[in-house]
């Protein structure tokens, strides 16, 4: 009996740590980063930065893992070399931020906006963009495997060489977008507007789910798709160039 209770004691306190929420690791850099607005490699995991004003931030190299920034603001902040994994982003606003070779995998930016942001080399593994905006952004090289873009948009995106295997972009806008030499297997893009799209050598093109897609004007050069069985396809929609 008395093995049976406290076998439960055991078990009511291992959940109640469980469901104390996390804390920032320093707070110092916390308190920091809010009043400055410069804290270059600080530790700032699991901060709690929810609706945080850092239009224009110094955060090179920091450590924001799992921090909340829901609805933050971070306008041309400065995230280059970041880790951001597992971060909330919702309805974050980051226009023109500079993301290049950030760790962003799993973290959740659905909503968010990131038109013209830089996330050139950018890790985003398994993260959430459900309904963001990445207009004009820059994703040269950019790992999205297995990313969540379901209606995004992705209009003159820079998707170039970028990895984009078994990501949904299904209903996302695409149009104008720059997929040229990037990875599209297993990529799902059906109902997705790739009107005027350049797909010129993306890799493993015909692996890719582009049904009830928009492909007017799009240009889909040596990808594959026009080759064989796909050319009825590329004459019904008129695309710019064929291979030779």
């Amino acid at each position: 009996m008395k093995v049976k209770i406290l076998a439960t004691v055991t078990t009511i306190l291992a959940s109640l740590w469980l469901a104390v929420p996390v804390k920032a690791q320093n707070a110092d850099h916390v308190r920091q980063l809010l009043e400055t607005k410069e804290c270059e490699g600080c530790d700032l995991r699991n901060a709690d930065l929810f609706k945080a004003s850092l239009y224009r931030a110094k955060l090179k190299g920091a450590d924001l893992s799992g921090a909340n920034l829901y609805e933050a603001n971070l306008i041309q902040a400065d995230l280059t070399d970041a880790n951001l994994a597992g971060a909330n982003l919702v309805n974050a606003d980051l226009y023109g931020a500079d993301l290049d070779s950030a760790n962003l995998r799993n973290a959740n930016l659905s909503n968010a906006f990131l038109s013209r942001a830089n996330m050139t080399m950018a890790d985003l593994r398994g993260a959430k963009l459900f309904s963001a905006n990445l207009a004009e952004s820059y994703l040269l090289q950019a790992n999205l495997s297995n990313t969540d873009l379901r209606r995004s948009l992705l209009f003159r995106v820079n998707f170039n060489r970028a990895n984009l295997s078994g990501a949904d972009l299904s209903f996302a806008d695409v149009r104008d977008t720059n997929l040229q030499n990037a990875i599209l297997s297993n990529t799902r893009l059906p109902k997705g507007q790739l009107s005027g799209t350049n797909l010129d050598a993306a890799r493993d093109v015909p692996q890719a789910d582009l049904g009830r897609a928009n492909l007017r004007g799009t240009s889909l050069g040596s990808c594959g798709l026009c080759d064989n069985s796909f050319s009825l396809l590329c004459v019904e929609f008129g695309v710019i160039s064929l291979p030779d």
